[in-house]
């Protein structure tokens, strides 16, 4: 086993760890295991405590089917946090009785290490994270990644609304250029927002990953083959972005339209799903392609007041800004409710969570200190935070600190404390 410590061995970045049965679904669902048997190299380069590995496992034992020791070595995981894989070790041996070899487990950072094995199957479920809520060591350390792999076109965009770009979109762009043999196939648990996102995830729909061939970097394309889309079922327990399955395979120009299942009445529902105009443009989902009229065009004309909007942009701290629960120690004036995707899954208009917004209400404009002095604990729940609220970064929001006002959060205006908005679900 390969354990050189990680620096983020002890933290557990976007992490949302597979269910056993729902790791046996995928690969069920993909006849993974059949491939296995005959002779398919797997890895699944972000493997927790091994949920992946441990259901081909389990289902070998289901089915009869002998663990040998070359049937071992052609199982690998990769995995940042070391304990997992200790973790991982331990439970094939109780379960399973089996020693599951070290010469198959890697201790690395899939996207910052070099690892030399290449693969016919990728398979797992990449941590969910956007840029933005990296811890900033880790946010320093991945950055030059993000921009290699081109999911954002220059830094000041990812400090911005790029900075909404998922980690999931760099691990898979990562493995698929760099992991998997010629015309392999990965299968993964994912944010949907990859597909639907606007442009924070623009840059993964080029479907083209950095890859190497006899050592010098190239590029591979790669394409979206099929999309099971979760909408009630509870594969992960308290996690409120929407989800899916997908397959990729490797070595493929992307082609539409993609073949999209909906979960729907405990069935699953064919749709197909495609861009809305250029290939990189976020997808929209069909019945039938027969309903579009893809040569049919049409302008929208909006006033600036009627100017979509992607809503209040904390710039990496909502951990400050945005609450579960409406917090009693602080002025009410200045907490507000945020649209969540519950209000369309539990048909409520109760809000789930709350914001603060230290500003007028009528202008738009941040509250000044003088005027945040008047409200004891605002102003120490601030100071408190001041330190973090400073480290932010971004031309616009740096010209509000300048002014002392570092409070201030992005994409605030008039237009956030309008009586009533028109709102749609997102995705992500």
């Amino acid at each position: 086993m390969k354990t050189n410590t990680s620096h983020l061995s002890d933290n557990n970045i976007g992490q949302v760890f597979t269910p056993l049965k729902w790791a046996e679904w995928l690969i069920n669902r993909w006849d993974i295991f059949n491939a296995w048997l005959e002779g398919a190299h797997i890895c699944d380069p972000t493997a927790g405590a091994g949920a992946f590995p441990l259901a081909m496992l389990h289902i070998a034992r289901q089915k009869g089917v002998t663990i040998t020791p070359e049937r071992l070595s052609r199982l690998t995981l990769i995995e940042i946090v070391s304990s997992h894989l200790e973790r991982f070790r331990e439970n094939v041996k109780r379960e399973l009785g089996v020693d599951f070899p070290t010469s198959q487990i890697f201790c690395q950072d899939v996207i910052t290490e070099a690892h030399a094995g290449k693969y016919d199957i990728l398979v797992g479920n990449p941590p969910w994270v956007n840029f933005g809520d990296l811890p900033t060591a880790y946010k320093a350390r991945v950055k030059p990644f993000f921009l290699e792999e081109g999911l954002v076109p220059d830094r000041q965009k990812m400090l911005l609304g790029s900075s909404r770009t998922d980690i999931a979109a760099l691990v898979l762009k990562v493995a698929l250029g760099r992991l998997l043999k010629k015309n392999g196939v990965g299968y993964f648990y994912l944010p949907t927002s990859l597909f639907f996102g606007d442009g924070a995830h623009s840059g993964f729909r080029n479907y083209s990953a950095r890859g190497s061939r006899n050592g010098v970097d190239s590029h591979r394309d790669f394409s979206v083959d099929t999309v099971y889309e979760f909408t009630a079922t509870k594969v992960f327990d308290g996690v409120g972005t929407s989800y899916c399955c997908a397959k990729f395979q490797g070595d493929t120009r992307q082609d539409f339209p993609v073949s999209y299942f909906r979960e729907l009445d405990g069935k699953w529902a064919a749709h197909k799903a495609l861009p809305f105009k250029d290939p990189t443009d976020p997808w929209r989902v069909v019945r039938n392609i027969d309903e579009l009229n893809t040569e049919t065009t049409f302008e929208i004309r909006l006033s600036p007041e009627q100017k979509p909007r992607q809503g209040v942009n904390t710039c990496g701290t909502n951990s400050v800004f945005i609450f579960d629960h409406k917090p009693s120690y602080l002025p009410e004036q200045f907490l507000y409710p945020l649209a969540t995707k519950e209000i369309w899954q539990q048909n409520t208009s109760l809000p789930h969570k709350w914001i603060l917004l230290p500003y007028h209400q009528q202008t738009g404009k941040p509250l000044i200190s003088e005027e945040i002095e008047q409200w004891s604990t605002l102003k120490g729940y601030l100071q408190n935070a001041q330190e973090v609220l400073k480290s932010r970064k971004g031309t616009l929001l740096r010209s509000a600190m300048k002014r002392g006002n570092w409070w201030a959060l992005h994409v605030v205006g008039p237009y956030a404390f309008a009586p009533f908005k028109v709102i749609w679900q997102a995705y992500g």
